[in-house]
């Protein structure tokens, strides 16, 4: 019986000089978790206030019970494993409880292998995952966590357009003396999407000249459309009846 419960999802993305690939973590990457989680400075980067290695008995714990409620990636890059990340369903009650009725996620990262440190791997990755959670999952809101010492982490959510929502204090910890919480929602992920064309580049075409294929979309793209921009907004939505 398998450990780690997996998936069929696929993603595929790249810095420009990385090709990255997300692939299904399973059993046979356990290997690569026990060597990571060994490792003090991979566990003061990736476990928030943690003070301690992961055995291997606690790490097949902790995947069999977080894959059962969550996506977990092996991160490939240029052809190496270096690295898992997940988007999870919240599990945090307290945290759930402020957003009633809605579709919670959390993505939590790891990059193992530290001569993939500061390459600008691990915010392309979170990219990824964020869109994946919202238009692929349909998520309607992100909340993540950061230790305070964690300024990496805080710039990458930053970054991608999350805003701090609050904090707490963490106990028993020899590293981090507060936690803190970001949010990104969908419908502020779409709205970073949107942009307005400028004038100069709108361009007019006699209707003769304008060929079907202009004129037709498919049912998905509509909705593509639609998430893009905003059916209210006629300065930058006014289709065809």
């Amino acid at each position: 019986m398998s450990i780690i419960k997996s998936h069929d999802i696929t993603l595929y993305g790249s810095t420009g000089d990385y090709d990255i690939i997300l692939r299904p973590l399973n059993d046979d990457h356990l290997s690569l978790l026990y060597k990571w989680g060994a490792d003090p400075e991979v566990v003061y980067w990736s476990d928030t206030g943690n003070v301690n290695d992961f055995d291997e008995e606690s790490t097949r714990s902790i995947y069999g019970i977080v894959s059962q409620n969550a996506l977990c990636f092996i991160a490939e890059v240029n052809g190496v494993l270096i690295g898992n990340f997940w988007i999870q369903k919240m599990n945090i009650p307290e945290v759930s409880a402020q957003y009633p009725g809605l579709d919670v996620r959390r993505i939590e990262a790891e990059i193992g292998e530290k001569d993939y440190w500061g390459r600008g791997i691990g915010t392309a990755i979170v990219r990824m995952l964020i869109e994946y959670t919202f238009c692929g999952e349909n998520a309607d809101v992100l909340h993540c966590f950061s230790a305070d010492y964690n300024l990496r982490s805080q710039k990458t959510l930053l970054k991608h357009g999350f805003v701090l929502c609050g904090e707490d204090d963490v106990e028993e910890s020899l590293r981090s003396k507060k936690e803190y919480h970001y949010r990104l929602t969908r419908e502020d992920f779409i709205q970073r999407r949107r942009f307005m064309v400028s004038l100069d580049k709108i361009f007019e075409l006699p209707i003769n000249e304008i060929q079907p294929s202009q004129l037709y979309i498919s049912d998905g793209k509509l909705r593509l459309v639609h998430n893009w921009f905003d059916p209210k907004d006629k300065s930058n939505f006014d289709p065809f009846p």
